[in-house]
C-alpha cells in the first residue's frame, strides 16, 4: 500500500530541489549576497538528504512486506539489488541526456557521480544490510550502515588508497573532487537512516501502532539536532581533517534528525483531507527531477536565463517553474492511472 506521507516528504524535497537549482543557475553575481540567495543555500542540502532517506525508508517497508507475504531473504534481497540497478539505469540515461543537452561539450560529465549514482549505490547497501533473517537483524544492519558510512567519511575522503582511483570511482568515495557531488560518504548513511526506519514503521504497522512509532522517531530526530552540535565540538580532536559542512558525522546526524522530523510533520499533513500540490509532486519526483534540471540548467529551453536575472526576478521564475512541474504531474498522474485502468475497461468491454 502506498504511504502519502511519504509523498509528502518527496513532494516538499522537490520544492526545495526546484528553488535551489533555480536560484543557483539564474540569479546574477551581484545578487548572490543577499539574505534570500543565502536563505537558498542554507536549505539546499535537504532534498538529497530527503530524497535517500525516503529511499531507504520505501526499500526497508518494501522488504518487510515481501516477508510478509511469504518471500525468502534471497528474493528480498535479489529485488532491492535490482531496484537499486535500475535506479543507476536511470543515472546514466540521465547523464547521456544532460552530456546532449549541453552539446556533447563535456563528455566527461558522462561518469559525473550525481545524486542518483548515490541513490543507486545507496541502494545496494541497504540490500545487503536488509538480508538477515530476523527483524531486528535487519533493524541493526540499517543503522550499523548509516553509523559506519558517517564515521569513516572523514578518513574515506582523504584516504592515500582512495587518492589514487580513477575519478570516476573517487567521486564514489571522496568528495574532494569539484564534480563530485554525491558520494557514497556520507549521503548512503540517509539511506541506511531510512531503511531503519522503514524496518520500524513495518514493524508497527503490523502492530496498529504506526502513528506511535511516528512520534518517537520524531522526539528522536528532534534530540539528534542539538546532541549532533554538541558532539561536534568534541569530534575534530578524533580525525586528522574535520569540516562540519562536508564530511562531519555531527552534521550527518543533525541531518539525518531533520529527515526524521519532516517525515513527521509529513505523516500529519497527510491527515488534513483533499487533494494536495506537495503529495501529488511526491508521486512524480524522478519526473520533475529530469525535466526540470533541463529546464534550468540545460541548453535547449532556457540557456538566456544562466546567470542572468537579478533575484526577483528569479522568485518569478522559479514560481512559474514550480506550477509548471505540478502541471505535468497531474498530466502524467492522469494518464498512468488512464492506462492502468485500460486492461480493466477492455475486460469489462468484453
Amino acid at each position: 500500500m502506498r504511504r502519502g506521507y511519504l509523498d509528502w516528504a518527496r513532494g516538499l524535497a522537490v520544492l526545495v530541489m526546484i528553488q535551489i537549482h533555480a536560484f543557483n543557475c539564474w540569479v546574477v553575481p551581484e545578487d548572490r549576497g543577499t539574505r534570500l540567495f543565502g536563505l537558498t543555500r542554507l536549505v539546499g542540502g535537504y532534498p538529497a538528504v530527503l530524497f535517500l532517506f525516503l529511499a531507504g525508508v520505501a526499500a526497508g517497508l518494501a522488504g518487510e512486506r515481501e516477508r510478509e507475504r511469504g518471500a525468502g531473504g534471497d528474493q528480498v534481497r535479489r529485488r532491492g539489488v535490482r531496484r537499486a540497478l535500475e535506479v543507476l539505469g536511470y543515472a546514466v540515461l540521465f547523464r547521456v541526456w544532460m552530456l546532449a543537452s549541453g552539446s556533447f561539450s563535456r563528455p566527461a560529465d558522462l561518469l559525473r557521480v550525481d545524486v542518483l549514482n548515490c541513490i543507486g549505490v545507496s541502494l545496494l547497501l541497504v540490500a545487503l544490510a536488509l538480508a538477515a533473517p530476523t527483524a531486528g537483524a535487519r533493524l541493526g544492519g540499517a543503522v550499523g550502515l548509516a553509523m559506519a558510512v558517517a564515521a569513516l567519511t572523514p578518513l574515506a575522503w582523504d584516504a592515500a588508497a582512495v587518492k589514487v582511483l580513477p575519478w570516476p570511482l573517487r567521486g564514489y568515495v571522496s568528495g574532494r573532487d569539484p564534480d563530485a557531488l554525491f558520494p557514497v560518504f556520507p549521503w548512503a548513511a540517509f539511506a541506511g537512516a531510512g531503511a531503519a526506519v522503514g524496518v520500524a514503521l513495518a514493524r508497527a504497522r503490523a502492530h496498529g501502532r504506526e502513528g506511535l512509532a511516528i512520534a518517537l522517531l520524531a522526539a528522536a530526530g528532534g534530540a539528534a539536532i542539538p546532541v549532533a552540535l554538541y558532539a561536534d565540538r568534541h569530534l575534530p580532536a578524533v580525525y586528522a581533517r574535520y569540516d562540519f559542512w562536508f564530511t562531519s558525522p555531527s552534521y550527518t546526524a543533525l541531518k539525518a534528525g531533520v529527515a526524521l522530523v519532516v517525515l513527521a510533520a509529513a505523516y500529519l499533513l497527510d491527515k488534513v483531507p483533499g487533494p494536495s500540490a506537495l503529495r501529488q509532486l511526491g508521486r512524480t519526483s524522478l519526473l520533475v527531477y529530469w525535466v526540470h534540471i533541463e529546464i534550468v540548467y540545460g541548453q535547449w529551453v532556457a540557456p538566456w536565463a544562466h546567470g542572468r536575472l537579478r533575484i526577483d526576478d528569479a522568485v518569478r521564475g522559479v514560481i512559474l517553474l514550480m506550477l509548471a512541474m505540478l502541471a505535468l504531474s497531474i498530466v502524467r498522474t492522469r494518464v498512468g492511472d488512464w492506462w492502468s485502468a485500460r486492461p480493466s475497461r477492455a475486460a469489462a468491454a468484453a
